[in-house]
């Protein structure tokens, strides 16, 4: 949990003898809880659930105002802690102390401050004295520093190991009306300069980075303040403006590409420290490579940390698919295989993430199945780019089922590759390039795992046809095991109406009659549309007339329909005097 700055500062009496023992009070009262921001900007009420504090001694320098700076780096709130019991002291010594103070924060640029009068029930102060202190001293405090309507003097009633809320009460509540009151009024402006900035778009001189920027420091801080919603709005509007930019000026706000850096393609996709992009974004050298990679982890991980696991795997697949389509469209810049490398590991990186933040969602992650769906489809993403590596590498044949990865031929020369194209670093891919029998164990491996996740989602259609996959993957190999229906080893029997399998491409217009004229027979084509053999023991057609009721039925004896288009003559045993066009009229 990021915890806002508070800084403190007091009496020097009470930080040498009773600070330490006052700050682990403070920090038994947090988090804090139930924080309400009302901005002007904004039509309702926005909760903060909870939210930690870090007190930190007094810094006396000036905090930076830089358009650049988080709004959370510098401290949202200055507290003073006094222990007085007597107006003289508070009047001889303690007022100058507070003054001193207090000219050094009010210069601070939105940063509240607040007084706490520290009273420790145990002196020998009876009840009326204590409420004479209250009416002179904290009293006198707020005429002297309350110089407007708002109350920043309180007095806290405190015994050490003592914790109890009631007693903290007013404390917290005056803590939590100055964190807010120095954040709305730091978001007021930064939102300010950003819509001037956005104004400015037009211009030839508008940078996007300084834009950028702006934008991401509003929402590391609605995110430091948990305000994750509003955090995500910031990015989401970053990503429109992006595109608003490629759409105006039909090129992208950053002129270069990327993805060259070493282990671009095997890095960690989702990852935010991977890089320094706030760095780069900050020194104009960030390239759209790395600012739509590092904008999609920043809105992955706002909605995976708002538990909508769901839809940061949807964005993050919908991301890999298109942006995948980006960098073949710049494909001159990569070398062999290195798109497919990214491809691969970008969708496992996508799975393994989810995986990680359901695990810690635990039993409130919604809608398992269909995450688990998601997760097949990039598994099977990530076999895909095995199937375009290996035919084009010779580990695969180009034919069906693996061929329908490949919409067009990878290059398999370097001579159609630029002379310094960025080179893979999958350590996987690079392995299974190498060697047969490890690319198999890997293609077997994602297949299995995909086929795992479709299983889990129901999807049992598209279970079956990566089952056929590794069937298609043995008859290939030449393994000992079958690679017809019978090796399709499922947990349970699968029930498939009306699929395609098999299907009559044509009968033959004229029937044939033997030559004792007692029967007939027919020529039909039938595609097998599995890369393996079947065997058929029975195999019957019936012709209808739909103006008479007339029909006869054709059969064959058992044959083998193999891969593709076959030829199978069926046989009647009844004369007939009209052609089989004529029947099936």
């Amino acid at each position: 949990m990021t915890r806002v700055q508070v800084t403190y500062a007091g009496s020097p009496s009470l930080l040498a003898e009773q600070w330490e023992g006052l700050r682990t009070s403070i920090s038994a009262q947090m988090p804090l809880r139930n924080l309400h921001w009302k901005s002007l900007a904004r039509p309702s009420v926005r909760t903060i659930q909870e939210l930690d504090v870090d007190l930190v001694a007094l810094d006396m320098t000036e905090p930076s105002s830089h358009m650049s700076s988080p709004l959370l780096d510098q401290p949202l709130l200055n507290i003073y802690f006094s222990l007085c019991d007597d107006i003289d002291s508070y009047k001889n010594f303690v007022r100058r102390q507070i003054q001193e103070w207090h000219s050094s924060v009010t210069q601070r640029k939105d940063q509240e401050w607040l007084l706490l009068l520290v009273i420790r029930p145990d002196t020998q102060a009876t009840g009326k004295r204590l409420f004479h202190i209250k009416g002179s001293v904290l009293d006198k405090m707020k005429a002297d520093f309350n110089s407007d309507k708002h109350d920043r003097c309180v007095q806290l009633v405190w015994t050490p190991g003592v914790n109890e809320a009631p007693i903290w009460a007013e404390f917290t509540s005056k803590l939590k009306e100055g964190i807010v009151s120095s954040f709305d009024s730091r978001v007021l402006l930064r939102e300010e300069e950003v819509r001037k900035l956005e104004n400015q778009r037009q211009a030839s001189t508008w940078n996007f980075c300084t834009f950028c920027i702006s934008k991401e420091t509003l929402a590391s801080s609605f995110e430091g303040m948990n305000l994750l919603e509003d955090a995500q709005i910031q990015f989401d509007e970053l990503e429109a403006s992006y595109f608003q930019v490629v759409k105006e000026r039909d090129q992208p706000p950053l002129h270069v590409f990327g993805g060259h850096f070493p282990k671009d393609d095997s890095m960690p996709l989702l990852s935010l420290n991977k890089k320094p992009y706030r760095d780069l974004i900050m020194s104009n050298s960030i390239t759209v490579f790395d600012f739509r990679i590092y904008l999609l982890g920043r809105q992955c991980s706002l909605l995976a940390r708002r538990g909508d696991i769901l839809a940061a795997a949807r964005k993050a697949s919908r991301f890999v698919y298109a942006f995948a389509q980006s960098m073949k469209t710049n494909g001159h810049l990569f070398g062999l295989y290195y798109i497919e490398s990214w491809t691969y590991s970008a969708a496992l990186n996508i799975v393994d993430q989810c995986e990680e933040w359901a695990s810690l969602a635990g039993s409130e992650q919604a809608a398992p199945s269909l995450l688990s769906g998601i997760k097949g489809e990039l598994l099977e993403l990530a076999r895909t780019q095995l199937d375009k590596i290996g035919i084009a590498s010779g580990h695969l044949p180009d034919s069906l089922p693996f061929s329908m990865a490949t919409s067009s031929p990878l290059p398999t020369s370097r001579a159609t590759l630029p002379s310094h194209p960025a080179a893979i670093s999958e350590k996987n891919i690079l392995a299974a390039i190498g060697d047969r029998e490890t690319f198999d164990k890997l293609y077997i491996m994602i297949t299995n795992r995909s086929i795992e996740c479709y299983t889990a989602a129901k999807r049992k259609k598209f279970a079956l046809k990566l089952h056929h996959s590794l069937a298609a993957l043995e008859r290939h190999r030449s393994k000992d095991v079958s690679a017809d229906l019978s090796a399709l080893s499922l947990s349970q029997d699968l029930s498939l109406w009306e699929h395609p399998i098999f299907f009559i491409r044509s009968v033959e217009p004229m029937g044939k009659q033997t030559p004792d004229g007692n029967s007939s027979s027919l020529i039909i084509t039938i595609v097998n549309r599995l890369s393996c053999n079947i065997n058929i023991e029975s195999l019957s057609l019936r012709l209808y007339n739909k103006e008479r009721p007339e029909s006869v039925t054709y059969a064959a004896s058992p044959t083998p329909l193999v891969s593709g288009h076959n030829r199978v003559r069926a046989s009647c045993s009844v004369r007939i005097g009209v052609s089989a066009r004529e029947i099936c009229a």
